[in-house]
């Protein structure tokens, strides 16, 4: 029996009881987007802004992706499953002059 609550002390006591949240790409990127301006902001205010994208597409205009995402580390029932706090994607595009054109930002 003795073993047992030992065993059992040890395994609660490495337990946290702090939330770990982890964090991928651009941190806080809703607040940050509404800073930039259709027709009005450049690449150079963009990567400012935002720094470089998480990825890059080229059609008839330039796109520009950027990312967040957020999770945490889930109950102790549930054995540290990641849950989803945040995932947003932000999609910016870009004429050949440098402009933007066109913002769309889609949320969890």
């Amino acid at each position: 029996m003795k073993i047992i609550l030992i065993i059992l002390a040890i395994f609660l006591s490495s337990c946290k009881l702090n939330k770990i949240v982890n964090h991928h790409g651009i941190h806080n990127l809703e607040i940050k987007s509404k800073e930039l301006f259709v027709n009005k902001s450049n690449t150079n205010e963009i990567n400012r802004l935002l720094g470089p994208p998480s990825s890059t597409s080229y059609f008839d205009n330039k796109v520009l992706i950027y990312l967040e995402k957020k999770t945490s580390n889930s109950k102790l029932h549930k054995l540290g499953k990641k849950k989803l706090i945040t995932n947003n994607i932000l999609l910016l595009e870009v004429n050949n002059r440098g402009i933007l054109v066109s913002k769309k930002f889609f949320d969890k």
